[in-house]
């Protein structure tokens, strides 16, 4: 075990050189996730595997962002927190939101920097959740929030945290490749990220043949801060966030379907716009012109979910968040995610992510 304030600065040292390290070098894997559903594996023996891994890729030039490990909810996360390290980030803990134990969960998140959490909601649960998010936030500090997500539909296998699960011990991969996006046509967009995809397969070919583990890919547009969804959005001629946008993000989903459904895909494989890993989104909403309906409607048809933003910490507009978004994942019929930050302060710091504007609000009387 680790104690959570030292894996908290640890992380975010080597973010930091991360993030200047690779914008240097391209093409990126953002994480590497091993997925593991028996009980077969040792400690060691899932760090050697991420490695061995990690090593085929980098040897092509192809560089590791994060590597993390992602249980089925059949295990319990007090007999796998001895994962927890300085570089591997652990998804452990999985209960429906009726199952959740405030004292539980905060334990969990306290004594390992680098887990994350899933709770899964329902529509007759989503009152519960939002008692629970706020006696949670009696607990825990906003950078906690960053690691706990709720889920709509079940859970999902995905190498993006914090909802992930493992349906199979296996391997998969999401990507950071903005860039290659912006600096070719839209209308290759679909070549170019079957390429990618191609050449990361091909590097690991020989371990994952050893090894016996399947691999797959998760291949959803995730930004992350000057590397901005919005760029993106904008390079199909729709001007972020007004009339327009919605379009371009259903191409942009369309296009990533149609690249998912000729590899070995898994997880969400779409746009993602979590606004805490986005300047030019963090700056709309200090702006003023972005407002949470904006990305709440836009993922009725095309977006993962509503990820990583900063709302009033009060209950009455928990339940109305957590209703429309269960709404929009009605509509929509697809794996949805929500992670959320509460706080009464109108700009919230995050150790790893920098400033996060608080979206206005009026329903607990203030506006932010």
């Amino acid at each position: 075990m680790y104690p959570s304030t030292t894996l908290s600065a640890n992380l975010y040292v080597y973010y930091v050189f991360q993030s200047i390290y690779l914008v240097l070098t391209m093409p990126i894997v953002r994480a590497l996730t091993l997925h593991v559903k028996s009980e077969k594996y040792k400690t060691q023996e899932i760090v050697s595997l991420l490695e061995g891994f990690k090593k085929s890729l980098e040897a092509q030039g192809i560089s590791v962002w994060t590597l993390r490990v992602s249980f089925s909810e059949d295990f319990d996360w007090r007999e796998v927190i001895s994962y927890c390290g300085d570089r591997l980030m652990l998804a452990a803990y999985h209960r429906s939101a009726d199952d959740v134990k405030v004292p539980e969960l905060v334990e969990y998140l306290k004594k390992c920097g680098s887990s994350y959490a899933t709770i899964l909601a329902s529509e007759e649960n989503l009152d519960y959740l939002s008692w629970l998010y706020i006696e949670l936030s009696k607990a825990l500090s906003e950078d906690y929030f960053t690691r706990i997500g709720v889920s709509y539909g079940g859970y999902i296998q995905t190498p993006y945290f914090p909802i992930s699960t493992a349906f199979e011990d296996s391997v998969s991969i999401a990507y950071r490749y903005i860039d290659l996006l912006l600096s070719s046509e839209p209308k290759q967009w679909t070549t170019v990220i079957q390429e990618l995809t191609k050449k990361v397969s091909i590097s690991i070919r020989d371990i994952a043949s050893e090894t016996g583990l399947k691999v797959y890919h998760d291949v959803s547009i995730s930004p992350w801060m000057v590397e901005s969804s919005v760029d993106v959005i904008e390079r199909l001629g729709a001007v972020f966030p007004v009339v327009g946008t919605l379009g371009a993000v259903y191409r942009l989903n369309r296009v990533l379907t149609e690249a998912s459904s000729n590899i070995e895909s898994t997880g969400f494989n779409e746009l993602m716009m979590p606004v805490a890993e986005d300047n030019k989104l963090k700056e709309l909403v200090k702006r003023g012109k972005l407002r949470l309906e904006d990305l709440i409607g836009l993922s009725t048809a095309c977006v993962a979910g509503l990820d990583m933003v900063a709302v009033p910490r009060d209950l009455n507009y928990l339940k109305n968040l957590f209703t429309d978004t269960y709404t929009a994942f009605s509509i929509k019929k697809r794996p949805y995610g929500v992670r959320i930050v509460p706080t009464d302060k109108p700009i919230v710091e995050l150790s790893r992510f920098g400033e996060l504007p608080a979206f206005s609000y009026y329903s607990a009387g203030k506006e932010v």
